[in-house]
């Protein structure tokens, strides 16, 4: 199944972004353990720390330039990509190991990200008339108060499993990023201003939940939950609320690309970085 030239132009712009944000911070890694050889922050690290989170930080947008021409079902399953990067980028430079388990998640998002955008049945455009505020904001507050009443549950049980839920709520802002960004290429003034406001609303609030995650657990149970809920949370709104269609074999794509996200993650003694913020 061909793609749009569009579609086919916006993928090509998503797979920058996310290659992009997880090169930057596998340099800022690398930065991180020159300080730790060089016992100070005055080194040639630190020009290569600024060069990282300038890599990360500009990810914003170039995703941003990418929902423009392609659906959210095409772009949110791309974070799954970035992560091959990142690995990669550790055994090539950090010269860290990748095991069979490692090795396996990657042929799995491969395979996961080539069928979801071969079989896309959606345009690149969108209209007005496919965005149902109504879905959103509903489907929106649902979602964020179920997460927010069971990290409440989880505050007066001792915090049990809050780094695997709050993983979960920080990979919901983030997929709400994605979805609000693709609004704003609804030609509406209006729906374009506010929802960049709101965007940038729920990138501040995935900087927050993503780091309060990481002071609670592990970053191979947090990363695997963010990412996860960041990709579904994020399709799933497409097709409710931006009249997004997906077929059964992209299911099975996107199911292929969440395993793999898991191998990849979460059997590892160590992910190298938390998700973007």
């Amino acid at each position: 199944m061909a793609l749009e030239g569009v579609i086919l132009f916006g993928l090509i712009i998503g797979i920058i972004a996310y290659g992009i944000e997880y090169l930057g911070k596998g340099i800022q890694k690398y930065s991180i353990e020159g300080w730790k050889v060089d016992k100070t922050v005055k080194s040639k690290h630190t020009g290569y720390f600024i060069l990282g989170t300038i890599m990360t930080s500009s990810y914003v947008f170039i995703q941003w330039a990418a929902l423009f021409f392609a659906p959210v079902n095409i772009i949110a399953p791309l974070e799954g990509l970035g992560l091959v990067v990142l690995i990669l980028f550790s055994y090539f430079v950090l010269k860290e190991d990748i095991s069979k388990i490692q090795i396996g998640g990657i042929i799995l998002i491969l395979t996961g990200t080539i069928i979801i955008t071969l079989f896309n049945p959606n345009s690149g455009d969108i209209r007005f008339t496919d965005f149902n505020p109504n879905a959103f904001f509903l489907i929106t507050s649902l979602i964020v108060a179920s997460e927010l009443i069971a990290i409440l549950v989880c505050k007066f049980s001792g915090y049990k499993g809050a780094g695997l839920i709050i993983g979960i709520t920080a990979g919901t802002f983030m997929a709400l990023q994605t979805v609000t960004k693709r609004i704003t290429a609804i030609p509406d003034p209006f729906l374009a201003l506010t929802f960049t406001f709101i965007s940038f609303a729920v990138t501040t609030l995935t900087f927050i939940f993503t780091q309060f995650a990481f002071a609670k657990a592990k970053a191979n149970i947090v990363v695997p939950c963010f990412t996860s809920a960041s990709i579904i949370v994020a399709i799933f709104l497409g097709i409710s609320a931006l009249s997004e269609a997906i077929i059964p074999i992209q299911i099975f794509g996107l199911l292929i690309i969440i395993l793999g996200v898991i191998l990849l993650t979460a059997f590892n003694r160590e992910v190298l970085l938390e998700p973007t913020e």
